[in-house]
């Protein structure tokens, strides 16, 4: 069976987020270019999900679908929910209904989320107006929205421009942006990625205790895999448009079923000390449009053969992952 027809575990009614064989193309006939293909993920409530691999793979592409944020002339296949609504049959006013109210997203760059030149006030409440609070209502909301992710003196700040905040303050201010409708589901776009070490500590532990507060779902995109081994209860691992490993985040890091998983955690530096030669994966990471045909990784992976090319290897269990390989057991010696 291909793995474009049957992909890891179907997602659950109950998950926060359902996303389920998704393919996503732009143009059409002989120039329509593959984007995704066969993309299952799922996040249960109050569970945090990973979602890695190199940039490319599709990981951002993957998280906007849940907002219904395609390309232009996308089209999309399977299924799409948040909290049973259908993402991609959805009208304009039933996705403006779920994003001010049941999802969230953190983005990958917070200078590109606010607009430079209104207030940080105006950014917080402007959400919570639309959703009927009052001005004085949402004007307070905003100051504990701020004073619970750690900004100092919010009366000030509310009154500030974005360019007066540093990166991690700005990120926290996303954040806060993010909570203020209390979602159910919370995508976090690489929300660390221009952060220093100590900063990137401090936004993690936040989203960590926010989520646990109020039973808040998070798909959590990163490149980071130490990153993601300490804060994701699961972990997907895509690669050209497709997901090729899924498994418990102790279990993924601690003994990899795909090779691309391998490569990825010997291509990282270790944060614990360990002292171990970081190996640079072999060429270069594709696109869905421009992979190979067979297993998309065949062309960069030590272990592939002549049988990698006939079809796209379907999901199967290894251990405890869920893996896209031929040979998983050849992965760990």
């Amino acid at each position: 069976m291909l793995m474009d027809k049957e992909t890891t575990a179907r997602p659950d009614e109950r998950d926060v987020l359902g996303i389920s064989r998704l393919g996503l193309a732009v143009g059409s006939g002989e120039r329509a270019t593959p984007l995704l293909a066969g993309v299952t993920v799922r996040v249960g409530r109050g569970e945090t999900v990973g979602l890695v691999g190199e940039s490319g793979s599709g990981k951002s592409l993957t998280a906007r679908t849940a907002l219904g944020m395609l390309p232009p002339g996308a089209r999309a296949t399977g299924r799409v929910t948040v909290s049973g609504v259908d993402v991609l049959a959805a009208g304009r006013r039933t996705l403006r209904d779920l994003r001010r109210t049941r999802v969230s997203m953190i983005f990958q760059d917070p200078r590109a989320s606010i607009n430079p030149v209104r207030r940080i006030g105006d950014y917080l409440t402007e959400g919570l107006r639309a959703r009927g609070v009052p001005a004085r209502a949402a004007a307070g909301q905003a100051l504990d929205l701020l004073d619970r992710v750690g900004i100092r003196d919010p009366r000030a700040a509310v009154r500030r421009y974005p360019h007066q905040f540093s990166g991690g303050m700005l990120q926290r201010v996303v954040i806060a942006g993010a909570l203020s409708t209390e979602p159910e589901l919370l995508l976090a776009d690489e929300p660390t990625t221009a952060l220093d070490v100590t900063t990137q500590a401090e936004v993690v532990g936040l989203l960590r205790n926010l989520q646990r507060d109020h039973g808040t779902g998070m798909l959590f995109v990163t490149h980071d895999l130490d990153l993601a081994a300490a804060v994701c209860d699961r972990v997907y691992v895509m690669y050209a448009g497709r997901i090729v490993e899924e498994a418990p985040g102790a279990s993924l890091f601690a003994a990899p079923a795909h090779p691309y998983t391998k490569a990825l955690l010997e291509a990282s530096p270790s944060v614990h000390g360990d002292k171990a030669a970081i190996k640079a994966i072999a060429g270069r990471p594709r696109s869905l449009a421009e992979s190979p045909s067979g297993c998309s990784f065949r062309d960069r992976c030590p272990l592939a053969g002549d049988d990698c090319a006939e079809r796209v290897p379907a999901h199967r269990p290894h251990g405890a992952s869920a893996t896209a390989c031929l040979r998983p057991e050849q992965v760990m010696p």
